[in-house]
């Protein structure tokens, strides 16, 4: 491998494409193909630019932070090496550091950056305020953007694709998934503006007998969750001994606590 220069952040070195890995915590889920075929011919015509970031899990592999349109586009024109910048991270703090980037950018789809919140928890067993405490957002709008995943994922790439808002999925929510496929396909189909879905969403709740569904922050078990794993790491901070063990599986999650007298 070799270094090709340096610049303030760290030395740019040239590493093979053999030896790199997409980071499959990435925070990117969805790719507009228009600017990938751009992307694709900028390099074709002035090289790879901007060079990569990535970070070293273990010897000899590369996992990629930031730069994986770059990286697969490079790739298909039969680059073999990349210009790429190591940063000393692990897992945990690369996602943070991708996430914390592309929200400052505003470079992810709302979707995106729901998913990348539950990663955070799921994958590291970060608590909700400890995550938001750490990108510096509202606590409220982390949960928020997590209930967007109740949206399944097929709704929620037509979602993305027909360029519809944030707004647009709010509506979804009031709904079973039928409905939120029979009001999608209005939205895409007629082109609905926002207050013509919201009045469409409300007739389909009201077809189905049911009152217009308001999710207050406190129905969403997650927040539940939350409190719990925040308190038990109070106690440790405080010194009580607690032992505490979460497992998970499709249908519930399970708490074992235990603390000392």
């Amino acid at each position: 491998m070799k270094k090709l220069r340096l610049r303030p952040g760290g030395e740019i070195l040239e590493i093979p494409v053999s030896m790199l890995r997409v980071n499959p915590l990435r925070a990117r889920i969805y790719y507009n193909d228009e600017k990938t075929a751009r992307l694709t011919e900028s390099i074709r015509r002035f090289g790879v630019i901007e060079p990569l970031t990535v970070f070293a899990p273990r010897p000899g592999i590369y996992v990629i932070v930031a730069g994986e349109r770059r990286f697969r586009a490079a790739k298909a024109l039969g680059y073999r090496y990349l210009p790429c910048v190591l940063c000393e991270s692990d897992a945990e703090n690369a996602l943070y550091m991708v996430l914390s980037n592309e929200l400052t950018a505003e470079r992810l789809t709302y979707f995106e950056t729901a998913v990348c919140f539950e990663k955070l928890h799921d994958h590291f067993r970060v608590s909700y305020d400890q995550m938001a405490e750490r990108l510096g957002i509202p606590l409220g709008e982390v949960m928020e953007r997590l209930r967007l995943l109740k949206i399944p994922p097929k709704l929620r790439r037509r979602m993305v694709e027909n360029g519809l808002g944030e707004a647009y999925a709010r509506l979804l929510l009031h709904l079973d998934e039928t409905d939120m496929e029979i009001l999608l396909d209005e939205i895409v189909t007629n082109r609905l503006t926002l207050s013509e879905a919201k009045a469409r969403a409300a007739a389909l709740v009201k077809k189905d007998g049911a009152k217009l569904r308001v999710l207050t922050f406190w129905q969403d078990s997650r927040i539940f969750r939350n409190t719990i794993e925040n308190t038990v790491q109070r106690m440790q901070k405080a010194g009580i001994k607690t032992d505490f063990d979460r497992t998970e599986d499709e249908a519930d999650v399970e708490y074992r606590i235990r603390v000392a007298k």
